[in-house]
């Protein structure tokens, strides 16, 4: 096989200006002009390993305080004025650096960096403000001690180390949280704030010359002082086997191993990120064939996390209770193989193009470039991005075998299992786990042959005819290359001149509304299912297949949609048509395969209802709609999943994919003709039929309520009124609606989070639906403040419907929704979903032109117009889970 060619990726590092200003401030530039965008990035090299203990959590406190005002630029300010400006902004802290973002239209560039700078250079540290933003930062330790995943990794990493800081959790406790002061906060932000420990990094369509006047404008005139960096406690010893037990009020079983790891610049660093991939990214990885498809965990996973001093090794499955200890065993079992008899020269490659799609993916945007940027440039500059991608993409099998020996050892592995309190421990003890792992040693992999061994044939395949299909001429509209296949499914191409990354998928209308009464679940898998096999190749051939083009196939299944689309460098556009043809048309659905993927739905059904955003909107939407299709669960429930079998699948796939309302589509730099001739070779079997659309239902005449109790440290409320339709023009004025009230520097966010301190999370959107759709809102918050949150939410709501929004509020709001369309042009994926979704269920492709005008005349009137006959207290519809408590050792 081939191997990686880096030249697209690594042209950006040659393309890039670098300039450390005469205060120590380092200034990365690099014009892209494949879009009308840029992206501001300023990434300070302060994070949670620059805390002490006493003041655990201040870094991201100080993230959350940058945005609270400075003295030209009040509460709110800073938040408002990008979305006046078209663009959004945003933050993240992690252990060895924060980073603030802002993306927006290059026209707007000096107007974002300027308040970029001011937040960065100039944020005041008030103690009011500050006592409301801790009680949000509460909210969120709250909200991620009711994740699932999310306590057992850091779990993980606080057994795994005893000195290192990475064993803290790291945005902090209630308790530590309510003892950082303003005068605190403001003297790690005068420490760590300071251009010398700050890189700005600046990717889009502008002029370097004006960047760089600009930044010095602003940034090279502000003083420096050396920032108090000192090395933090290290580990000493060797951690030995580890087991730690927990239990909670959660729907399944989390397991996760650990080992400590090398930091980033270590010569292992990229084998053990190659061997994590290997071992747990995708359909084709001995994990998932070994664990997933044998039904023990609904998933699993491995990755390696580094930082400047350490990194961590992480295998990570959730299963249910009963098969919980099988999994863990497997999971061994392959880390195992790995280490003893090494990895197939396929499986280092299959890596190698996953990394590389995935390092393709992060460039295409103007943020994923400059973030991209600053983070190496903050670990030793761009040549050290060159040396590492040339050195992870050279590898040999031997050399990730070598890594997994060194670092992988289960005599130094450190393992959290979180059950549901109904359940029994992973084990008895460390020791009786140790054995039961040890017993697995020395088998060899359970779905791979040794190195050694060739693969085994998987058989002759089937002929499948391969006969091109006439095609009418093609025409262009708005852009956009359409021809139909002689079946009358259209084809939708659109060049995207410099685009790494070429995306083409197969989308339908139908989804979870269409299938019959009873069979819920049917339509997802189904969709799931044609993944198992086809007439030509087996599921792990396909998965193969699929990832060795550095991709997967994505699955959506919806209410009212199904999908199926990857997204592959340029040059593998062909292997990625003819393997999409190949599942859509042809799958096999062996009876194995449709039993694995309904365990996996079954499993889902059951970890939905640890998900405090969805399961509360899932008790909203059957509340709302009762007995009509859109109160139908996507997943499906268990009587439903248990009642399919794979006739039904067979014959759903005959009756409504082979002949639906379909439609196929590529975005990316291709050429539509050649592009054209793919399409019309591999796809033969496929014709379009309308579909039935739903019959519409009155939306209930009082008000209704469900509520599910829950062992949960907060409690989530979800709210549902009626909504406009996706054919009614008025959805336009929901969604300048929804940027009035949400978002930084909506009402609700305002009002709520910033005032009231009531959540960290507060939203409200419009769900745009055939026949009827919805408007939506959320909130989590303490189970003590749920009244108090209901009545803020109503009583913004209140509010729209009592006055109109003011003209600056309206602006505000337009311009946000026109600048993120434009944003969200640079990614290809997302340029071919609203293709199908104009083509599917809008007006046609003269919607993409439109858009912008239809948000643009959007009055203030009209907001108000549309608040009063929808928002009626009366008709609301809520899903409460209500929570009182959390994990427990």
């Amino acid at each position: 096989m081939s191997r990686i060619t880096v030249g697209e990726g690594l042209a950006l590092h040659h393309e890039t200006e670098r300039e450390v200003l005469p205060n120590g401030l380092t200034l990365l530039v690099r014009r892209d002009a494949t879009a009308p965008v840029v992206a501001i990035v300023t990434h300070v090299k302060a994070g949670y390993f620059d805390e002490c203990d006493e003041r655990v959590g201040i870094a991201h406190v100080l993230e959350h305080m940058f945005f609270k005002g400075t003295p030209t630029r009040g509460v709110g300010t800073i938040a408002r004025e990008t979305k006046a400006n078209g663009g959004y902004l945003n933050a993240h802290t992690i252990y060895d650096h924060t980073s603030y973002y802002t993306v927006l239209p290059s026209a707007s560039f000096a107007q974002g960096l300027d308040i970029q700078f001011d937040a960065y250079a100039n944020s005041l540290i008030d103690d009011g403000e500050l006592a409301r933003e801790l009680e949000v930062i509460i909210q969120e330790a709250k909200r991620k001690r009711d994740t699932p995943a999310a306590v057992t990794i850091e779990s993980l990493y606080a057994l795994l180390h005893d000195h290192h800081r990475i064993r803290r959790w790291r945005i902090g406790d209630e308790a530590g949280l309510r003892t950082l002061t303003a005068q605190a906060v403001r003297s790690f932000y005068r420490a760590w704030y300071q251009p010398s420990n700050t890189i700005i990094s600046i990717v889009g369509d502008i002029d370097p010359a004006v960047v760089r006047r600009e930044v010095y404008a602003r940034h090279g005139a502000m003083p420096s002082a050396p920032v108090p960096r000192e090395i933090g406690p290290v580990e000493r010893t060797p951690p030995g086997f580890r087991l730690r037990e927990m239990s909670g009020d959660i729907a399944q079983q989390q397991v996760a191993f650990g080992w400590r790891a090398p930091n980033v610049a270590h010569p292992d660093t990229p084998a053990l990120d190659l061997a994590g991939v290997a071992l747990g990214t995708g359909r084709a990885s001995r994990l998932y064939r070994a664990v997933r498809d044998r039904q023990l965990a609904s998933s699993v996973s491995a990755w390696h996390y580094t930082t400047g001093d350490v990194g961590v090794f992480v295998v990570q499955a959730e299963a249910t209770g009963e098969y919980a200890p099988l999994a863990a065993q497997q999971m061994w079992r392959e880390v195992d193989a790995a280490r003893t008899q090494g990895f197939r020269v396929s499986e280092v490659v299959r890596a190698q193009r996953i990394l590389e799609a995935r390092w393709l993916r992060r460039l295409e945007t103007m943020d994923g470039q400059a973030a991209y940027l600053a983070s190496w440039e903050a670990i030793g500059g761009i040549a050290c991005a060159t040396s590492y991608y040339d050195r992870l993409f050279s590898l040999q099998a031997n050399t990730l075998q070598d890594a997994t020996q060194r670092h992988l050892e289960l005599s130094q592995m450190s393992v959290v299992s979180y059950h549901p309190t109904r359940t029994r421990p992973l084990a008895t003890d460390a020791d009786a786990l140790n054995q039961w792992l040890r017993d697995a040693e020395g088998q060899g992999s359970s779905v791979l042959p040794p190195p050694h061994i060739p693969t085994p044939a998987y058989g002759v395949p089937l002929a499948v005819s391969t006969r091109a299909r006439t095609m009418e001429q093609a025409r262009v509209l708005d852009g956009v290359h359409v021809r139909e296949l002689s079946g009358g499914v259209s084809v939708l191409v659109l060049p995207k001149k410099g685009a790494p990354l070429a995306s083409i998928g197969m989308f339908q209308r139908g989804g979870a509304s269409a299938g019959p009464d009873g069979r819920e679940g049917l339509a997802r898998l189904t969709a799931h299912a044609m993944l198992k096999g086809t007439l030509t190749r087996s599921g792990a051939q396909i998965a193969e297949a699929v990832e060795e083009l550095g991709a997967s196939i994505s699955v959506s299944a919806a209410l009212e949609s199904l999908g199926w689309s990857l997204s592959v460098p340029v040059r593998y556009l062909a292997a990625a048509v003819a393997t999409l043809a190949d599942i859509t048309q042809h799958p096999s659905f062996p009876d194995d395969g449709v039993d694995t993927e309904r365990a996996l739905a079954l499993a889902e059904v059951t970890r939905l209802r640890d998900d405090m955003v969805r399961w509360p909107a899932r008790l909203a939407t059957q509340a709302a709609y009762g007995a009509h299709p859109y109160a139908r669960t996507v997943i499906g429930t268990a009587e439903s999943l248990e009642s399919i079998d794979t006739a039904m699948v067979r014959a759903f796939h005959a009756e409504q994919i082979q002949r639906g309302a379909t439609v196929i589509a590529v975005v990316g730099d291709v050429d539509p003709a050649a592009t054209f001739s793919l399409i019309a070779r591999e796809f033969t079997a496929l014709s379009f039929r309308e579909d039935d659309v739903p019959v519409p239902q009155e939306w209930p005449a009082g008000r209704l309520r469900a509520v599910e109790h829950r062992d949960k440290q907060q409690t989530a409320l979800s709210l549902l009124f009626p909504g406009p339709a996706r054919h009614d023009p008025e959805r336009f004025t929901a969604r300048v609606l929804s940027a009035v009230a949400s978002g930084l520097g909506g009402r609700f966010f305002e009002q709520l989070r910033d005032r009231q301190s009531l959540a960290y999370t507060v939203s409200a959107y419009p769900l745009e639906r055939r026949v009827g759709g919805a408007f939506a809102a959320y909130i989590a918050t303490s189970p003590a403040r749920e009244d108090e949150a209901r009545e803020g939410l109503m009583g913004e709501f209140a509010k729209l419907r009592a006055a109109a929004p003011d003209a600056t509020e309206i602006d505000r709001a337009r311009r946000y929704l026109i600048g993120a369309h434009a944003i969200g042009q640079q990614v290809g994926s997302t340029v071919m979903g609203e293709l199908v979704d104009a083509w599917l269920f809008g007006s046609g492709l003269g919607e993409l032109r439109e858009y912008s005008e239809r948000i643009a005349t959007v009055t203030a009137a009209q907001v108000q117009s549309f608040a009063e006959r929808y928002f009626d207290p009366a008709r609301v519809v809520e899903g409460i889970v209500r929570g009182n408590g959390g994990p427990r050792d």
